[in-house]
């Protein structure tokens, strides 16, 4: 996926461990696993099913790892309801990589 491709260019020569998930049963795989410091979503179809990828990703009493989605324009309400279910940071493409990596640095290093 392009998209993904984009992500994975802006954290590159970062000391950072990327994974990626093509789709919901993948990400289920890698929530099963590992524990995210920090997880960036590329498309809304997945935060838009529902409560249970925000507790795959924050299940309780762990950490809480910062969410970030990058994705076309969406609706205000859409956005807005996303940032009320849990979404830290909201992005769209075309992606500013410079905005995305500092982002990125800064979380990591508050986590």
């Amino acid at each position: 996926m392009v998209e993904t491709a984009v992500v994975e260019t802006a954290l590159a020569g970062l000391d950072v461990e990327v994974r990626v998930a093509v789709d919901a049963p993948a990400f289920r795989r890698l929530t099963e696993r590992l524990i995210f410091d920090l997880v960036i979503v590329v498309g809304v179809g997945y935060l838009l099913s529902g409560d249970a990828f925000f507790r795959r990703v924050r299940p309780r009493p762990m950490r809480r790892p910062e969410i970030y989605l990058i994705t076309h324009q969406q609706s205000e309400q859409t956005v807005m309801g996303l940032l009320e279910c849990g979404v830290d940071q909201y992005m769209t493409f075309p992606l500013n990589l410079a905005r995305l990596r500092a982002k990125v640095i800064g979380a990591l290093e508050r986590a």
